[in-house]
């Protein structure tokens, strides 16, 4: 084995400790800021019984250097560390420990401590004269943001197209888009970094400017219509949580997906496993696409702390109680175990057989203690159970009208059949339209219905809901949120009156609602759900009579309340296809 350097250093930091950890915790940005060399990464896999990933760059655009680079360990807001052996180049052996401690509501000491074994006197040279000075540029990293409240990028923002960004501009402000949101657009696509205008969420750029999430989803909706930004389809594992793959077309997905750090093939789905996220067209903007490092704590946020147990050994951790859901789970293996909330006192202990954990639950305590009686190392994660809540799920924008009108040709692949999760369907019919057909005549009956459509559409639209398609002269809806589709409902029982006005002939719209899960389809080249939810809903909507809205009991007692509704009465029916009787409410 060769020679060997320790570090150890520390700093005070006048921030809360909480945006300090934010900043060193985004380890791709930090690397890329204090100059270190862009990576490759291989997939995880195992050798010798350990989880790792093999790295390979070009220290100073001339040294070619390649490790294996084993999983993270964290505390969330406490520490980091990582391991890497190398392979090829001088050094021998890292591992490199970032921690923060807080001191006082705005000040926090950060210490960087490291174990560097290097082969030859060109390694020495290596570490003292260019890895370990490049890796102190932390802490300049983080007075960069205690002097300016910012994020430092670590590069200067590539230059936008001045003149297709002005015109960019003025099309969104033409298209009535509150100008103040316009401008808040452009400045991030001139301003921001590579990698914040490279995946952009549109919830959680909402949040960072104080807009609406609908007029956020709207924006970068109408921003990828005008060629402003690019969309593209991220698919999610749903045991880490992270984006596995991209496609560019929901056509391009396929229903199963491969990750190789939980080691599992998935099925996607509408609901959680396919996100939309943007980015900055090339036209107006080039970026460059480097990754300096996969396996940081922020690429993880859903995991509070990431431990590796070496196989038939103990590990002690120290732990603060969380009233937030939690659970453990084991990497590759994936089995798990659920957070009590109770706090038994200042121990407890946890076992890791080659079944999984002997224990059901895991009870609150300030230390744990992990045995892994197995043979090769187990990595635990400790997970919230929330998911990411700033992801726009396909399930979410694929019913909103705008995206149906903006992307009509986004489907799926033709015989491609994908879950979506829960949805509100809702059929409308005419009452007696045969009638009106026979009294007003083909041509003046075709023209209000047309203009019901209109005006159906409309309002759907203004609850964020979408016309799947229509029917004769029915309509089939669907909303990802139950008290949008009620209220859109109301609306139109509301609007009926000022809609014969404009019409030849008047109508009586009767309404069914049902929520349940649903399945996508391609039907004809159009984005379709059907299934049993899309059934019972199209079968409520037949026991509507016409100015009410008929819904199922455990839709209305979700969703009544906070609307206030009182004019309701309960009756029973046999729905056609269903067995028994069902429970209804009828809303007038």
């Amino acid at each position: 084995m060769g020679k060997q350097l320790e570090l150890e250093q520390s700093q005070i930091i006048e921030r809360p400790i909480a945006e300090v950890w934010d900043l060193l915790a985004d380890t791709n940005r930090l690397n890329r800021s204090i100059g270190l060399f862009p990576v490759t990464f291989s997939p995880f896999r195992t050798e010798a019984r350990r989880l790792f990933r093999e790295a390979r760059g070009k220290a100073y655009g001339l040294l070619d250097i390649q490790w294996k680079e084993h999983v993270f360990e964290w505390v969330k807001g406490s520490y980091y560390s990582i391991e890497r052996n190398y392979t090829k180049g001088p050094v021998d052996r890292v591992i490199w420990k970032v921690a923060v401690e807080e001191l006082t509501s705005l000040a926090t000491r950060v210490t960087l401590s490291g174990l560097f074994v290097y082969k030859n006197g060109i390694g020495k040279l290596a570490l003292k004269k260019g890895i370990i000075p490049q890796l102190l540029k932390t802490f300049e990293y983080a007075r960069e943001a205690e002097t300016d409240g910012h994020i430092p990028s670590g590069r200067k923002s590539s230059p936008a197209n001045e003149v297709l960004l002005a015109e960019a501009k003025d099309h969104l402000y033409a298209l009535g888009i509150r100008e103040p949101l316009v401008d808040s657009l452009i400045s991030t696509i001139t301003t921001a970094d590579d990698s914040e205008v490279t995946h952009m969420q549109p919830y959680r750029w909402a949040e960072e400017h104080g807009v609406a999430k609908e007029e956020a989803v709207d924006l970068f909706l109408l921003a990828s219509d005008a060629g402003i930004l690019d969309y593209e389809w991220n698919l999610m594992c749903p045991n880490c949580r992270v984006s596995k793959m991209q496609t560019a077309h929901l056509a391009d997905v396929h229903n199963a997906v491969h990750c190789d750090l939980c080691g599992v093939d998935f099925d996607v789905d509408f609901d959680r496993y396919i996100e939309m996220r943007f980015k900055v067209n090339g036209a107006l903007r080039e970026t460059v696409s480097q990754v300096f490092c996969l396996n940081g704590p922020a690429n993880s946020p859903q995991t509070a702390a990431q431990f590796r147990i070496g196989p038939g050994t103990t590990k002690t951790i120290s732990w603060t109680p969380d009233k937030v859901d939690l659970q453990l789970r084991v990497l590759k293996h994936n089995f798990v175990v659920p957070f009590t909330h109770q706090h038994i006192g200042p121990y407890a202990s946890l076992h890791i057989s080659s079944d999984g954990f002997l224990e059901t639950t895991v009870p609150q305590a300030d230390e744990i203690t992990i045995r892994n009686s197995t043979d090769e190392e187990m990595i635990l994660a400790v997970e919230t159970l929330e998911w990411d809540p700033y992801a726009l799920t396909a399930r979410d924008v694929t019913s909103m009208q705008l995206f149906r009108d903006l992307l009509p040709k986004e489907v799926l692949a033709a015989g491609m059949q994908i879950g979506v999760g829960k949805l509100t369907i809702m059929f409308t019919d005419l009452k007696d339209s045969t009638r009106l057909y026979e009294q007003a005549g083909d041509a003046a009956a075709y023209s209000d219905v047309q203009r019901h459509f209109t005006e159906l559409g409309q309002i759907i639209r203004k609850h964020r809901g979408t016309i799947v398609k229509t029917i004769g002269d029915s309509v089939m809806a669907a909303f990802s949120n139950q008290i949008h589709a009620l209220q859109a409902a109301l609306d139109i029982q509301s609007s009926v009156d000022r809609l014969n006005t404009a019409l030849r002939n008047p109508v009586t719209i009767k309404i069914g609602l049902h929520e349940g899960p649903v399945i996508a389809v391609n039907a004809n080249g159009v984005l379709d759900y059907f299934g049993r939810t899309v059934n019972m809903a199209a079968r409520v909507q037949q026991q509507s009579i016409g100015d009410d809205i008929v819904m199922d009991r455990q839709f209305y007692s979700a969703v009544a309340p906070g609307l206030g509704l009182h004019k309701a009465e309960p009756f029973t029916a046999a729905l056609r296809g269903m067995s028994g009787d069902t429970e209804l409410i009828r809303v007038t």
